[in-house]
């Protein structure tokens, strides 16, 4: 029997719409505090896996720190390489499942930002993942781990959402599973009378649930805030900063 295609496969070329809506003011207000909680500055070492178009890895660059951007999907990383041509940035972009990357003690901090854990129907992909980055870092090295906290999201949930991007409609339809704590969404991309519809599976976690994840990584030092002012992670927290330490 064929092996059935990964979701994500299909759905981040298509779900390529929905960056355009995010603003501006408050990737920049997250640009500044990875800086400051990770401490870095011109010439750093910053993984940034998985990468997107680089909402962060374009900003960090321009600050002059150096960047490699891992993702899977291939029409983002084309996307990335071009702009950073355009605007003279060097970055080391790769093409990559962030679950097969091999680095090992090369950067002084990293990034898996914007909800980029919880993709992989075994929990052990999602620590494979995890681990993967913290061999990645040298001894010191730092990581923030980003993500919509799982109580806001039970707290606020909809069944339903449509957002829009220019010319572009987006209908979501989600099914939350208490017992694997995973919501799967279909999404309805409508554009000049045109529709494409692909699903999404995510395990979404609490705050308990990702420091479990990162000691088994082997992080120490773990903190978690809900805002970039440092504020505390409760059920009006929208998303976790969390950060950890790759002992020395």
């Amino acid at each position: 029997m064929a092996k059935a295609k990964d979701w994500w496969t299909d759905f981040f070329p298509v779900f390529r719409p929905i960056f355009d809506t995010l603003n501006p003011k408050d990737t920049a207000a997250e640009i500044n505090y990875l800086i400051k909680k990770l401490g870095l500055k011109r010439g750093s070492r910053f993984l940034d896996c998985p990468c997107g178009i680089g909402r962060i890895a374009i900003p960090l660059a321009k600050r002059g720190v150096r960047v490699t951007g891992v993702d899977i999907t291939k029409s983002y990383i084309d996307e990335l390489a071009a702009k950073s041509k355009r605007l003279h940035l060097r970055l080391d972009l790769q093409c990559r499942d962030m679950r097969r990357i091999s680095f090992a003690r090369r950067f002084d901090a990293a990034g898996n930002i914007g909800t980029s854990i919880g993709y992989f129907d075994k929990e052990s992909d999602n620590e494979l993942a995890i681990k993967k980055i913290y061999r990645a870092l040298k001894p010191g090295g730092k990581f923030m781990l980003n993500v919509v906290n799982r109580d806001w999201l039970i707290k606020n949930y909809a069944p339903f959402g449509l957002t829009e991007s220019g010319n572009v409609r987006i209908i979501h339809k989600r099914h939350y599973d208490p017992a694997r704590s995973v919501i799967t969404a279909d999404w309805i991309f409508l554009k000049a009378g045109q529709e494409k519809t692909v699903r999404s599976t995510l395990r979404i976690y609490s705050f308990h649930e990702l420091i479990a994840m990162m000691k088994k990584a082997g992080f120490v030092n773990i903190e978690g805030f809900g805002s970039v002012k440092d504020g505390p992670i409760d059920f009006d927290s929208r998303v976790m900063f969390i950060f950890g330490t790759r002992p020395k």
